[in-house]
């Protein structure tokens, strides 16, 4: 596997089961990526995808979840360490443009501080959502004045958010809900879709094992 990628879900019914306060379960929540993603270095993936918030998110959500979500990200130098040690390398899809401009300096700061480890990937898709990423992919089409007549299904995929990735082997969506929510559906036509009965703060080495065994026995035809 090259590319793994993760719909992290549920956090808050776990946290409500354990009758923790909204910061608790999103401490777990971020702890958990970073175990995570170590687990896909030593397995020798390349890449790693987390949707980590969507727009819908930021919008939706009340006042107090949002702002323990930003106090998260505005942490999020205190993993800097661990990712320099585990040769980890920080990078974004995103339009964090819609996060605090404290948010933004952090995170970009991370992305830089990270750009030479090249053991694993790890991509934060923060703020997305396809629709938003086509909207984007617009813009940038058009900024670029790119020309319609040679636009085809190679080029499209140089104006998306993810046009330096491979497309996910596997997308985990935590918690059984049987959707895609829109995400990274551009390039996941031969992605495997793994639903797990795990909430993300429980998805642990045991059920990662799980996803490893499940695509090796996939069977991919690629048009074939």
């Amino acid at each position: 596997m090259k590319h793994l990628a993760i719909i992290m879900d549920w956090n808050r019914r776990w946290a409500h089961e354990r009758w923790l306060p909204k910061v608790m379960w999103h401490k777990a929540w971020a702890d958990n990526i970073e175990k995570v993603v170590k687990l896909a270095s030593n397995k020798g993936i390349e890449y790693i995808t987390l949707w980590w918030l969507s727009t819908e998110n930021l919008i939706k959500r009340d006042e107090e979840e949002v702002k323990n979500l930003i106090k998260i990200i505005n942490n999020a130098p205190k993993y800097l360490k661990n990712l320099l040690k585990n040769n980890v390398k920080l990078e974004l899809i995103w339009d964090i443009k819609k996060l605090p401009e404290k948010s933004q300096e952090i995170l970009n700061n991370l992305v830089e501080k990270t750009k030479n480890n090249n053991k694993i990937t790890l991509v934060l898709a923060l703020v997305y959502w396809w629709k938003d990423e086509i909207i984007r992919w617009i813009k940038n089409f058009v900024n670029s004045w790119g020309d319609i007549e040679n636009l085809d299904i190679h080029n499209f995929n140089d104006y998306l958010d993810t046009w330096k990735y491979p497309p996910a082997d596997v997308i985990v969506r935590t918690w059984w809900d049987i959707r895609h929510s829109g995400f990274l559906l551009y390039s996941s036509d031969y992605s495997e879709y793994y639903f797990t009965p795990k909430k993300w703060p429980e998805f642990d080495e045991i059920e990662f094992n799980k996803v490893i065994d499940f695509f090796k026995t996939s069977k991919r035809n690629f048009w074939k």
